[in-house]
């Protein structure tokens, strides 16, 4: 490898850091939109780019399915976010940043390491989705218990069960959005909110069919309580407890473990520049030497 190669590996590597580190930036700023802006970013969202409507058959044309990817497509949009986007226009835009990196190393001669920055920014756009996924999916586990809180208040107060999780289905934020879209199916289809001897319910259906083991089971809590009659109101009421409980729990596992949650962003933004800052300029001087 001569000098011209080491350099240009050196500044893909250093582009890779740099760009990971603005993503990583990006990601984790929250700013608020005025109502314009909320506007025209819903407005351009629902519009579906090149990307969206023909990747789905360039992946069918190559032999590769995408389904794997749906669930996870599925929770970034219920929380907002890539609305317009498909599991095709995910694998399209990867599929087109890697390409054009493939096409730069082919004009460039650049060396084979190039070649791991064309897998990153091919995985790039769902690493995004599954970023905003994981979220939303944290931010269902946190609405769990204020929703049951919810639903338990409604039956205390003389509601059905189907009336409280309606009521619940109101509620902003992911989990009310989920529910809304059961008591939706509920309403359009012949079939119960709740099952029925070995007739599965549209709630537990509906809410099993995301793939997050806490919002499972409390389909399954809330499919017990709506047979319990009488004694309804009283367990769902400690149901609710038992979530919160929980929650607690696990906001203070998590503030137990702050000190390994901080280790990548101190790797990131102190010890990796400090470490650049000092081999770089050695490992240049170690290069002009040869």
């Amino acid at each position: 490898m001569n000098i011209m190669q080491s350099q240009n590996l050196l500044v893909i590597l250093l582009a890779a850091i740099a760009g990971w580190v603005v993503y990583y930036i990006i990601d984790n700023i929250a700013y608020e939109r005025s109502a314009a802006s909320r506007v025209r970013k819903l407005i351009a969202e629902r519009s579906s780019s090149i990307f969206d409507r023909d990747g789905q058959k360039v992946a069918t044309r190559l032999g590769i399915s995408l389904d794997v990817w749906k669930n996870t497509l599925y929770w970034a949009q219920i929380g907002g976010f890539f609305l317009s986007w498909s599991v095709g226009g995910i694998f399209a835009r990867g599929f087109m940043m890697a390409a054009v990196v493939v096409i730069a190393i082919l004009l460039f001669n650049l060396p084979v390491i190039a070649w791991v920055l064309a897998i990153i920014l091919f995985f790039l756009p769902f690493l995004q989705v599954r970023s905003k996924a994981q979220e939303t999916r944290d931010q269902a586990k946190r609405l769990l218990p204020e929703t049951a809180t919810v639903i338990a208040a409604e039956m205390d107060a003389g509601s059905t069960a189907g009336q409280a999780i309606e009521r619940a289905a109101e509620l902003p934020g992911p989990l009310g959005r989920i529910l809304s879209d059961a008591v939706s199916q509920a309403r359009q289809s012949n079939r119960g909110m709740f099952s029925r001897g070995l007739n599965k319910g549209i709630l537990v259906e509906k809410l099993t069919e995301h793939r997050l083991t806490e919002l499972n089971r409390f389909a399954m809590q809330l499919d017990r309580v709506a047979a319990k009659g009488v004694d309804a109101p009283r367990i769902m009421v400690e149901i609710a407890r038992g979530l919160a409980r929980e929650y607690r729990s696990h906001v203070q596992q998590t503030a137990a473990n702050m000190d390994s949650e901080l280790l990548m962003p101190m790797t990131l933004f102190f010890f990796l520049p400090f470490m650049m800052t000092i081999l770089v300029p050695i490992v240049i001087t170690f290069m002009t030497m040869f």
